[in-house]
């Protein structure tokens, strides 16, 4: 069994921080039991500590829960959104387009998607901005580029496949691309090496994921983060 990091980042702003995603909590598994959510922990089995959670690594670098204004959600699996409770303060960057869709199916199917609504603030909606409202920007690389209202030097990019409504944020600046799960691994678009079974089950559309691949193998100079990539 090949272990995966379930990873989330932190960016630094002109006037405070936002999360890329926020990992799973320290409470997943007791969160998860039952049916249908125990199917979940059976295919994606998860070992997370207490002091694994971004919450206590952000605590370890003196930065409090409160500082994190915003958290941008790259799609709504639940190493994405697992931890999104302990954050009061923040705004959520999202598609509502994506979060509509999934929260209209039921339990069971949610599930089956990697969505797991219980990991939602019981505000959350009301803190929400969405991606489908900010502003959209000529870009030759990307399909989808819009830019962030608070930092003009990030833009958020579609880079669908994984989920159909996943984004990613680009800091070209930084020659930097936070990918998300548009791969699991560096190898599966520098070496054409497509990902488990499993991750290809939790892939909305697999000719889209492809064609994700093949852009990001065109971004020579570009650093692409990934979230399980184990660099």
């Amino acid at each position: 069994m090949k272990k995966f990091y379930a990873r989330c980042f932190l960016i630094s702003l002109s006037d405070g921080y936002m999360l890329f995603d926020s990992g799973y909590p320290a409470d997943f598994n007791a969160v998860m039991s039952g049916w249908p959510h125990a199917l979940y922990k059976y295919l994606l089995p998860v070992n997370i500590k207490p002091q694994d959670t971004c919450l206590s690594q952000l605590e370890k670098e003196n930065i409090k829960a409160e500082e994190i204004k915003y958290i941008f959600i790259s799609h709504f699996h639940a190493d994405h959104i697992g931890a999104l409770r302990d954050f009061p303060n923040a705004k959520f960057i999202y598609s509502k387009r994506e979060y509509t869709r999934l929260k209209k199916l039921s339990v069971f199917k949610q599930v089956s998607k990697g969505f797991v609504s219980k990991f939602l603030p019981d505000d959350f909606e009301s803190r929400a901005i969405y991606i489908e409202d900010l502003q959209v920007v000529h870009n030759e690389i990307f399909p989808v580029c819009c830019v962030l209202p608070f930092a003009k030097d990030i833009f958020v990019v579609s880079l669908p496949g994984h989920t159909t409504g996943q984004f990613g944020l680009w800091l070209p600046h930084e020659n930097t691309l936070f990918a998300a799960d548009s791969a699991w691994t560096k190898e599966n678009f520098t070496e054409d090496a497509l990902p488990h079974w499993i991750g290809l089950h939790f892939c909305d559309d697999v000719k889209a994921f492809r064609k994700t691949l093949e852009l990001l193998k065109s971004l020579k100079n570009t650093r692409i983060i990934l979230t399980h990539g184990d660099e």
